[in-house]
């Protein structure tokens, strides 16, 4: 039974939706009630005949009718909660119900980050991406999941569109040193208003680069070397002498630049930066940006 059982959970596995799979089993077992034909039950022995001679064969009796022919009975009830069980591994509904971390299929079929319990949106690790983007790239997302790559402000605007959400940064230096910071407050609005940030209640080790301090990307729209919402009277501090910064909330041009091209800097304001951890000379190798919803 339980190869039986394998077999079938493998099959489900690939279906495209396991509720097709729910459907196969459950038609399998109303078949149970259908009708049919099965080999009878065997004829009655003739009456004997004059001693010493061998009786007549009884004739054989008629075809009965057919039991169930698909039913899985107590494997099919085992096999649904079986079922049950995959589909809140493999599809959850959001990372938020996700037990597991890395790329996940969610029921809505989008793809995402997950990282015990956080939706990842942004992701840098070796330089192996240009975040030097324009703003329908922005817009859009870009990179590998499987590497370094931004979700796109569509998408980040519609998980924290309805929901309480948080924001976590996770970052490192190229010595591996690790600090975080923590927002408990995180929305993004849509393209109408420039994608504007909200972004409070800071808690963490890394310091506050990036809210209520006094160069906030706070209430901030995003900006791209072609899109320029900042309001730095110098210019677009995406395309910054120092740069490039990449698309980000800037103000003018704040404290933190996640977006920036990649590697150790070469000078004050160069490469990713988070200010009140590591100053604006000394640049970070990995960042993570994620968030969680109510």
């Amino acid at each position: 039974m339980h190869a039986i059982l394998c077999i079938l959970l493998t099959a489900c596995l690939h279906l495209t939706f396991s509720q097709e799979c729910r459907q196969i089993i459950t038609v399998c077992d109303e078949s149970a009630t259908g009708t049919g034909t099965r080999k009878g039950d065997k004829g009655d022995v003739g009456a004997p005949g004059k001693s010493g001679n061998k009786g007549s064969k009884g004739d054989v009796g008629p075809i009965g009718l057919q039991g169930a022919s698909c039913s899985l009975g107590s494997l099919g009830s085992e096999l649904l909660d079986k079922l049950a069980e995959l589909e809140s591994r493999i599809a959850p509904s959001s990372c938020s119900t996700s037990a597991r971390s890395g790329r996940v299929v969610l029921s809505s079929g989008e793809e995402a980050v997950c990282d015990e319990g956080w939706t990842v949106f942004q992701r840098r690790l070796d330089g192996s991406v240009d975040f030097n983007q324009n703003w329908n790239m922005y817009r859009r997302g870009f990179g590998n999941m499987n590497g370094e790559f931004w979700l796109g402000l569509d998408r980040i605007y519609g998980l924290t569109k309805y929901k309480g959400c948080r924001l976590k940064i996770d970052l490192w230096d190229f010595e591996d040193n690790y600090a975080y910071a923590e927002y408990s407050s995180f929305s993004v609005a849509d393209e109408l208003n420039g994608f504007r940030l909200h972004v409070s209640g800071y808690n963490g080790t890394a310091g506050d680069s990036m809210g209520e301090n006094g160069a906030s990307n706070d209430g901030m729209q995003f900006s791209t070397k072609d899109r320029d919402q900042d309001v730095w009277s110098g210019g677009n501090c995406a395309v910054h002498t120092n740069g490039p910064f990449g698309g980000w909330w800037f103000r003018e041009c704040g404290y933190s630049l996640l977006n920036s091209g990649w590697g150790r800097s070469t000078g004050t304001w160069s490469n990713i930066i988070w200010y009140h951890w590591k100053g604006d000379k000394e640049a970070l190798k990995a960042t993570t940006m994620k968030l969680r919803c109510d």
